[in-house]
Order: structure tokens, then C-alpha cells, then sequence
């Protein structure tokens, strides 16, 4: 069996003995025997090539997720599939969930560089908060929670206690707090870990609020004219006072 990984990870690709995904196509189409599994970075679309050329020519491909789907965009809040991070969230006891991570190596986060083997903990954090976000609104509709509505977050730590790599991941939800605190919206706090085969990799705290956008988006129309009013005056002008030909002074200038 070798392991495949996205085309980006070049570096644990060498240090592993893993594959690119467009290697392992390329083998493949060359009548090449090869028994697979797929890691973190494939997209859908290549791991669906993969499984496809590989079962046609009677090898093994393994994928080792659960749930192989991206939850989409309603779900995740992501308009773009490389972008979503995590499957449906699945009720795995009472207010605890489980998703898979499923990294596509063009994901925002990674297309500027990549550092090392590992995955980037900022990439950690997004699906975490794709999760929290997932949870709050497909696993509590009894308590009203607005869909689509706006998520405000109150708190949210994270730790890291080992390398995460791109290899199969899954991350588990454990709901401490869901309280329908106003008609127009339902607070939550929550454990949040993340998990890899060598055991947990990372863990988060969060506590947020799901508001009805109908009701907070005005509010924070108003804050936002306000933080620019409070950005006028401390350069001592009003923005009734600046031009498009007035150059606007910089704070210590």
C-alpha cells in the first residue's frame, strides 16, 4: 500500500515515502500495479479519478474517512469546495459531534506557501470554526437557531500538542452550552478536539452566538458608521471636511 497526498506536499510526500496525486494518476493510466490509500491535500475530483482507474484495474484504493463528502456551502459558509474543510457533523452521542477534515491543497489557506510536513495550524482553526459554525446551526433547530444567521464569536483558545500531517483527520465536537438566550438568537460553548491516528493533535475552546441576521445586521451598519465617525475624530476632522483632492492626516503626522 502507498500512501497518496496532495500535489503540494512535496516535502512529506520525500520524508514519508507517499505519493502525489497526480502520480499516482499517472501510474495508474501507465497499467502500473498499485495498491492506495488517500490522504489529506487529494481533491474530490482526483480521488474519485483515483478510485475509479484503480477499481478498474482491480487494485485496492482505501479511503479512510467516514464521510467523504465536503458538508458544502451552506453548511461551512464557503462559496468554494476547495474551501470547505469538513463533512456533515454526525450526532455521534448526546451534543457530540464528529466530521472529517478533508484538505484539497488549493484551499485559501494553503495557496500562498507551505511550511514542513505538517498542516498549518491556522488550517486547523478554520475547521474549527467550520465546525462550531456547522454544529450550532444543522444540530439544534429545535431551539430556533436562525439558518444562515450571523455568528458572533465570544471566545475561542486553541492548543496544539503534535505536527498534524496530511493524513486522514477527524475532528470531534462536544457541546457544553446551547441556550436560546433571546428570540433572536442561541448561545453556544463547546470542547472542540482534533484528531490524526498518532492520537490528538490539537483542541479548542469556543463560546459564540448565532444571531438572526434580520436583527444584528442593522446594529452592526450603526457600529460600523460609528467606528469610522471615531476614526475622523481622532485626526480632529469631520468627514463632512475631507475631499477627494484633501489628503487625510495620518495619526502622529
Amino acid at each position: 500500500m502507498q500512501l497518496v497526498t496532495g500535489n503540494r506536499f512535496k516535502d512529506f510526500a520525500a520524508a514519508s515515502g507517499a505519493i502525489s496525486a497526480q502520480t499516482a494518476i499517472d501510474r495508474l493510466l501507465a497499467g502500473e500495479s498499485c495498491n492506495l490509500v488517500i490522504g489529506q491535500g487529494v481533491s474530490e475530483q482526483d480521488a474519485n479519478v483515483i478510485a475509479v482507474l484503480g477499481a478498474a484495474a482491480g487494485h485496492r484504493v482505501a479511503r479512510p474517512a467516514l464521510d467523504h463528502r465536503r458538508a458544502g456551502r451552506d453548511v461551512c459558509h464557503k462559496h468554494h469546495p476547495e474551501n470547505q474543510l469538513i463533512s456533515a457533523p454526525r450526532r455521534a452521542e448526546s451534543d457530540i459531534f464528529e466530521a472529517d477534515i478533508l484538505v484539497d491543497d488549493r484551499n485559501e489557506i494553503l495557496s500562498d506557501h507551505l511550511t514542513g510536513c505538517h498542516l498549518q495550524g491556522m488550517l486547523l482553526i478554520e475547521a474549527t470554526r467550520q465546525m462550531f459554525i456547522a454544529v450550532g446551526e444543522t444540530q439544534y433547530e429545535h431551539l430556533g437557531v436562525p439558518t444562515n444567521g450571523y455568528v458572533v464569536f465570544d471566545r475561542l483558545t486553541a492548543g496544539f500538542e503534535q505536527f498534524a500531517f496530511p493524513l486522514p483527520t477527524w475532528i470531534r465536537q462536544t457541546v457544553t452550552r446551547a441556550e436560546k438566550v433571546k428570540d433572536d438568537r442561541v448561545a453556544f460553548a463547546a470542547s472542540i478536539e482534533i484528531f490524526q491516528a498518532q492520537g490528538r493533535v490539537a483542541q479548542s475552546e469556543v463560546s459564540y452566538t448565532i444571531f438572526d441576521a434580520g436583527s444584528l445586521g442593522p446594529k452592526e451598519e450603526r457600529l460600523a458608521n460609528k467606528a469610522a465617525d471615531a476614526l475622523f475624530s481622532s485626526l480632529g476632522i469631520s468627514r463632512d471636511d475631507v475631499t477627494a483632492d484633501q489628503p487625510v492626516p495620518m495619526a502622529g503626522a
